[in-house]
Protein backbone atom coordinates (compact mmCIF):
# COMPACT_ATOMS: atom_id res chain seq x y z
CA UNK A 1 0.00 0.00 0.00
CA UNK A 2 0.72 3.46 -0.26
CA UNK A 3 2.53 4.85 2.30
CA UNK A 4 2.43 8.86 1.35
CA UNK A 5 0.77 11.04 4.22
CA UNK A 6 -1.39 13.75 3.99
CA UNK A 7 0.99 15.57 5.37
CA UNK A 8 4.77 14.76 5.68
CA UNK A 9 5.20 15.17 9.91
CA UNK A 10 7.91 13.81 11.15
CA UNK A 11 7.31 10.45 11.97
CA UNK A 12 7.43 10.04 7.89
CA UNK A 13 11.39 10.48 8.11
CA UNK A 14 12.39 7.21 9.99
CA UNK A 15 14.45 4.45 9.42
CA UNK A 16 12.35 3.36 6.03
CA UNK A 17 13.18 6.48 4.89
CA UNK A 18 17.08 6.51 5.20
CA UNK A 19 17.32 3.08 5.31
CA UNK A 20 14.39 1.00 3.80
CA UNK A 21 14.95 -1.68 6.62
CA UNK A 22 12.00 -3.55 4.63
CA UNK A 23 12.17 -2.06 1.51
CA UNK A 24 11.55 1.40 1.86
CA UNK A 25 8.42 3.89 1.53
CA UNK A 26 5.50 2.50 -0.14
CA UNK A 27 3.89 4.68 -3.61
CA UNK A 28 1.92 4.15 -6.15
CA UNK A 29 2.40 4.45 -9.96
CA UNK A 30 -0.59 6.50 -11.96
CA UNK A 31 -0.96 2.63 -12.71
CA UNK A 32 -2.15 1.85 -9.59
CA UNK A 33 0.98 -0.54 -9.18
CA UNK A 34 3.24 0.05 -6.00
CA UNK A 35 6.80 0.80 -5.57
CA UNK A 36 9.20 1.67 -2.62
CA UNK A 37 11.95 3.82 -2.06
CA UNK A 38 14.19 5.11 0.13
CA UNK A 39 17.94 6.26 0.14
CA UNK A 40 18.88 2.75 1.14
CA UNK A 41 21.84 4.32 3.64
CA UNK A 42 22.69 1.95 6.35
CA UNK A 43 25.40 3.92 8.62
CA UNK A 44 24.87 7.65 6.84
CA UNK A 45 27.98 7.46 4.83
CA UNK A 46 28.72 9.44 1.98
CA UNK A 47 32.61 10.00 0.70
CA UNK A 48 31.59 13.18 -1.33
CA UNK A 49 30.64 14.74 1.65
CA UNK A 50 34.90 15.14 2.30
CA UNK A 51 36.06 17.08 -0.84
CA UNK A 52 32.40 19.31 -0.39
CA UNK A 53 33.64 20.40 2.42
CA UNK A 54 37.43 20.98 2.16
CA UNK A 55 35.92 23.07 -0.83
CA UNK A 56 33.19 24.79 1.16
CA UNK A 57 36.58 25.96 3.31
CA UNK A 58 38.33 27.25 0.93
CA UNK A 59 35.84 29.30 -0.75
CA UNK A 60 34.07 30.34 2.37
CA UNK A 61 36.28 30.01 5.46
CA UNK A 62 34.23 29.56 7.67
CA UNK A 63 34.44 29.73 11.22
CA UNK A 64 31.16 28.81 12.19
CA UNK A 65 28.79 26.30 9.89
CA UNK A 66 24.69 25.79 10.89
CA UNK A 67 23.67 22.41 8.25
CA UNK A 68 19.92 23.22 8.20
CA UNK A 69 18.15 20.03 7.81
CA UNK A 70 21.32 18.44 8.55
CA UNK A 71 19.77 14.76 8.42
CA UNK A 72 22.10 12.26 9.90
CA UNK A 73 24.83 14.48 10.26
CA UNK A 74 27.33 13.30 7.93
CA UNK A 75 28.28 16.76 6.77
CA UNK A 76 28.77 18.00 10.28
CA UNK A 77 31.13 15.30 10.77
CA UNK A 78 33.46 15.97 7.79
CA UNK A 79 33.52 19.90 8.64
CA UNK A 80 34.23 19.01 11.70
CA UNK A 81 37.53 16.98 10.43
CA UNK A 82 38.86 19.80 9.12
CA UNK A 83 38.09 22.57 12.24
CA UNK A 84 34.95 24.27 11.46
CA UNK A 85 32.68 24.83 14.18
CA UNK A 86 29.70 22.85 12.46
CA UNK A 87 26.59 22.36 13.93
CA UNK A 88 22.70 21.00 12.87
CA UNK A 89 19.38 20.53 12.86
CA UNK A 90 16.79 18.05 11.61
CA UNK A 91 12.62 17.44 11.64
CA UNK A 92 13.70 13.36 11.94
CA UNK A 93 13.27 12.18 15.17
CA UNK A 94 14.77 9.32 13.89
CA UNK A 95 17.60 10.78 11.90
CA UNK A 96 19.40 12.78 14.97
CA UNK A 97 18.71 9.68 17.50
CA UNK A 98 21.33 7.01 18.38
CA UNK A 99 20.31 4.88 16.44
CA UNK A 100 19.97 6.94 12.99
CA UNK A 101 22.59 9.69 13.53
CA UNK A 102 25.94 9.36 11.55
CA UNK A 103 28.59 7.01 13.27
CA UNK A 104 30.95 9.69 13.48
CA UNK A 105 29.15 12.72 14.35
CA UNK A 106 28.35 13.37 18.31
CA UNK A 107 25.08 13.85 19.43
CA UNK A 108 25.97 17.63 21.06
CA UNK A 109 26.25 18.63 17.16
CA UNK A 110 22.57 17.93 16.76
CA UNK A 111 19.42 19.22 17.48
CA UNK A 112 16.24 17.89 16.90
CA UNK A 113 13.99 20.91 15.02
CA UNK A 114 11.35 22.08 12.74
CA UNK A 115 12.89 24.48 10.30
CA UNK A 116 9.24 26.26 10.32
CA UNK A 117 9.57 27.05 14.24
CA UNK A 118 11.56 29.90 15.05
CA UNK A 119 14.84 28.57 15.14
CA UNK A 120 17.69 28.34 18.46
CA UNK A 121 19.88 30.51 17.44
CA UNK A 122 20.84 33.95 17.78
CA UNK A 123 21.04 36.63 15.12
CA UNK A 124 24.13 36.76 12.92
CA UNK A 125 25.26 33.33 14.43
CA UNK A 126 27.32 31.66 11.93
CA UNK A 127 29.21 32.62 8.91
CA UNK A 128 28.07 29.88 6.68
CA UNK A 129 24.70 28.59 6.57
CA UNK A 130 24.36 25.82 4.11
CA UNK A 131 20.72 24.46 3.28
CA UNK A 132 21.15 20.74 1.50
CA UNK A 133 18.03 19.47 -0.11
CA UNK A 134 15.82 20.73 2.43
CA UNK A 135 14.14 23.71 0.78
CA UNK A 136 12.00 21.00 -1.48
CA UNK A 137 10.22 19.50 1.55
CA UNK A 138 8.66 23.33 3.13
CA UNK A 139 5.22 23.92 2.39
CA UNK A 140 4.69 27.31 0.23
CA UNK A 141 2.83 28.29 3.33
CA UNK A 142 5.78 27.99 5.48
CA UNK A 143 8.81 28.79 3.03
CA UNK A 144 8.96 33.48 3.83
CA UNK A 145 9.49 31.81 7.62
CA UNK A 146 12.14 30.00 6.86
CA UNK A 147 13.95 31.69 4.62
CA UNK A 148 13.37 34.88 6.83
CA UNK A 149 15.24 32.15 9.36
CA UNK A 150 17.90 31.63 7.38
CA UNK A 151 18.45 35.31 6.51
CA UNK A 152 18.44 36.00 10.71
CA UNK A 153 20.89 33.36 11.72
CA UNK A 154 23.32 33.93 8.73
CA UNK A 155 26.32 36.69 8.90
CA UNK A 156 27.75 36.21 5.65
CA UNK A 157 26.80 33.07 2.95
CA UNK A 158 24.23 31.14 2.40
CA UNK A 159 24.74 28.03 0.27
CA UNK A 160 21.71 26.51 -0.73
CA UNK A 161 21.02 22.94 -2.47
CA UNK A 162 17.42 22.41 -4.11
CA UNK A 163 15.64 19.55 -5.72
CA UNK A 164 14.11 21.61 -8.58
CA UNK A 165 12.07 20.38 -12.28
CA UNK A 166 15.15 19.88 -14.97
CA UNK A 167 14.96 19.57 -18.44
CA UNK A 168 13.84 15.77 -18.60
CA UNK A 169 10.85 16.27 -16.57
CA UNK A 170 9.34 18.74 -18.81
CA UNK A 171 6.47 18.41 -20.79
CA UNK A 172 5.33 16.14 -17.59
CA UNK A 173 3.41 16.47 -14.96
CA UNK A 174 6.18 17.70 -13.31
CA UNK A 175 6.69 20.56 -15.40
CA UNK A 176 6.40 23.42 -14.70
CA UNK A 177 6.38 22.45 -10.75
CA UNK A 178 3.83 21.85 -7.93
CA UNK A 179 3.48 22.98 -4.58
CA UNK A 180 1.17 20.64 -2.16
CA UNK A 181 -1.04 21.46 -0.03
CA UNK A 182 -0.79 20.54 3.59
CA UNK A 183 -3.40 18.18 4.81
CA UNK A 184 -4.87 17.46 1.22
CA UNK A 185 -4.27 13.89 -0.59
CA UNK A 186 -1.23 13.79 -3.15
CA UNK A 187 -2.39 13.47 -6.63
CA UNK A 188 -1.25 9.71 -7.48
CA UNK A 189 0.35 10.96 -10.57
CA UNK A 190 2.90 12.74 -8.22
CA UNK A 191 3.44 10.45 -5.62
CA UNK A 192 6.56 8.99 -7.29
CA UNK A 193 8.59 12.03 -6.81
CA UNK A 194 6.16 13.07 -3.58
CA UNK A 195 7.46 10.34 -2.11
CA UNK A 196 11.34 11.82 -0.79
CA UNK A 197 8.86 14.54 0.73
CA UNK A 198 9.22 17.21 -1.73
CA UNK A 199 6.19 19.52 -1.69
CA UNK A 200 7.26 22.08 -3.49
CA UNK A 201 9.46 21.40 -6.55
CA UNK A 202 9.64 24.41 -8.90
CA UNK A 203 12.16 25.16 -11.74
CA UNK A 204 15.83 27.25 -10.81
CA UNK A 205 14.42 30.36 -12.47
CA UNK A 206 11.60 30.20 -9.56
CA UNK A 207 13.27 30.02 -7.02
CA UNK A 208 16.08 32.66 -8.07
CA UNK A 209 12.58 35.12 -8.29
CA UNK A 210 11.55 33.71 -4.57
CA UNK A 211 14.58 34.40 -3.01
CA UNK A 212 16.06 37.67 -4.18
CA UNK A 213 16.36 40.41 -1.73
CA UNK A 214 18.03 43.50 -1.18
CA UNK A 215 20.19 42.43 1.47
CA UNK A 216 21.59 39.81 -0.51
CA UNK A 217 23.71 39.07 -3.50
CA UNK A 218 23.59 35.81 -5.82
CA UNK A 219 27.23 34.55 -6.36
CA UNK A 220 27.62 32.98 -9.29
CA UNK A 221 31.26 33.37 -9.31
CA UNK A 222 31.51 31.36 -6.13
CA UNK A 223 29.24 28.89 -7.46
CA UNK A 224 31.72 28.60 -10.11
CA UNK A 225 34.38 27.97 -7.65
CA UNK A 226 33.39 25.77 -5.59
CA UNK A 227 31.95 23.13 -8.46
CA UNK A 228 35.61 23.31 -9.96
CA UNK A 229 36.74 22.16 -6.83
CA UNK A 230 34.64 19.40 -6.07
CA UNK A 231 34.34 16.02 -8.65
CA UNK A 232 31.75 16.28 -11.16
CA UNK A 233 30.73 12.54 -9.88
CA UNK A 234 30.36 14.24 -6.42
CA UNK A 235 27.12 16.54 -6.97
CA UNK A 236 26.18 15.29 -10.24
CA UNK A 237 22.76 15.24 -9.04
CA UNK A 238 22.99 18.94 -7.57
CA UNK A 239 20.95 20.37 -9.89
CA UNK A 240 20.17 23.95 -8.74
CA UNK A 241 22.86 25.42 -6.55
CA UNK A 242 22.42 28.97 -4.91
CA UNK A 243 25.12 31.25 -3.10
CA UNK A 244 23.81 34.18 -1.47
CA UNK A 245 26.40 36.46 0.18
CA UNK A 246 25.05 39.05 2.87
CA UNK A 247 25.60 42.67 1.89
CA UNK A 248 23.11 44.63 4.31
Amino acid sequence: MSDIPKAFTRKYYDSEYFVGIDGGKGFRRPNGSIEKWSYFNPDGEFLGARPIAKAWKEVFNPRKLLDVGCGRGTFIAYARDIGIEAEGFDYSEWAVSDEGRYPRCKAEWLSLHDATEPWLYEDYSFDLVVVLDLLEHIYLEDLDFVVDQMHRVSSKYLFLEIACVTPQDYGTIIDPGYALEKGKPVPIELECVAVAGHVLVQRKEWWIERLEHDDWWLRRDLEEWFRALVPRHTIQNWNTLLIYEYIG
